[in-house]
């Protein structure tokens, strides 16, 4: 495989094995044991999209996303998630650019 092509994960692995091996046991750790389940899975992959939509990741999205396929869950719920993730990251730029909004009433 070129590394082009390789995904983040694939290139962490080659570059940095132990924290590609950390990542996955913890992956494991949420969606696996016993102890980490009082949020279902199906909450967590929404709540993976959203956060990857949020962040501005791609690959992590679209990973996110056919997760949730795989998962059975739905397009309207996958989108759902989506448009939750746009209306918080619209509800961060307003909490960041609030001082700059008082300067300039201050300063008018």
């Amino acid at each position: 495989m070129e590394s082009n092509s390789k995904t983040p994960m694939e290139l962490l692995k080659e570059f940095a094995p132990e924290f590609s091996k950390n990542q996955m046991d913890e992956k494991a750790l949420l969606f696996e044991n016993p102890n980490y389940q009082v949020v279902p899975n199906k909450y967590k992959i929404l709540i993976g999209i959203g956060v990857a939509s949020a962040l501005g990741s791609d690959t992590c999205t679209q990973m996110w996303t056919k997760m949730a396929k795989q998962s059975g869950l739905t397009n309207q719920e996958i989108t759902e998630a989506i448009m939750v993730a746009r209306y918080m990251k619209q509800a961060t730029v307003n909490d960041t650019v609030a001082n700059s909004f008082k300067f300039l009433i201050e300063n008018s």
